[in-house]
Parts: structure tokens; C-alpha cells; sequence
């Protein structure tokens, strides 16, 4: 029996927008969902501007995309899901007949994820 993506993540990328004024702003383009496995592999205190925060750090198990496909999540993008924030640090495919991709993220606090 295969695995159960019960999650529905947004895959979301930065996209740079000129301001007006010579410079440019960020904002996050979705490109689709992706069914995953959200678990937790660690958890501690960050620095922020404001002191320490929580930091989770997950470990989301997903379906597999190959390399160069839009909806492959990549180090620097994101998944969303609902009010959660999840930056994706590192992607690796899993070996064997049925392959998956394996995404580390840390969930990032919503004052951190504007812009």
C-alpha cells in the first residue's frame, strides 16, 4: 500500500516587482499544490529582529517531480498551508521503486514571511 498525502501544500516562489522607484519589492507567485507528509524533526529558539523565536524545523514528504518541472519545490521557495509558512531549505529524492521527494523546511513566523 502506497503512502497517504493528507496535507495540501501551496507551492509558492518569489517573484521581484519593480516599485516604481529604481528598486523592486518581493512578492510570492503561486505555482500550484502539492500533496505531502508534514512531520516535525526538530524544533528550538531562533534569533529575530525582536529576540528569540520558535523555530520548527519539518521534514514534508511528498509525491515525486522530477528536476525542472514548475511545481518542484526548490531551496529559497516556499509551501503554504493555510496560515503555516513553510521555507524550504534543502529537496532530495528518495531511491527505490517508488520514489518521493523528501523536503526539509522550517516553518517561518508571519511577520518573517511578508515581503
Amino acid at each position: 500500500m502506497g503512502r497517504v498525502f493528507t496535507r495540501r501544500l501551496v507551492h509558492q516562489v518569489a517573484v521581484r516587482t519593480p516599485d516604481g522607484a529604481g528598486g523592486h519589492t518581493r512578492r510570492w507567485e503561486e505555482r500550484g499544490a502539492i500533496w505531502g507528509d508534514v512531520r516535525m524533526r526538530s524544533g528550538g529558539l531562533g534569533q529575530s529582529d525582536f529576540g528569540h523565536s520558535p523555530r520548527l524545523r519539518l521534514r514534508i514528504l511528498t509525491h515525486f517531480v522530477p528536476h525542472g518541472h514548475p511545481t518542484r519545490p526548490e531551496p529559497g521557495q516556499r509551501l503554504r498551508d493555510g496560515a503555516r509558512i513553510f521555507a524550504v531549505e534543502a529537496v532530495q529524492e528518495t531511491e527505490g521503486r517508488a520514489k518521493h521527494l523528501v523536503v526539509l523546511a522550517s516553518e517561518i513566523a508571519a511577520s518573517e514571511a511578508e515581503g
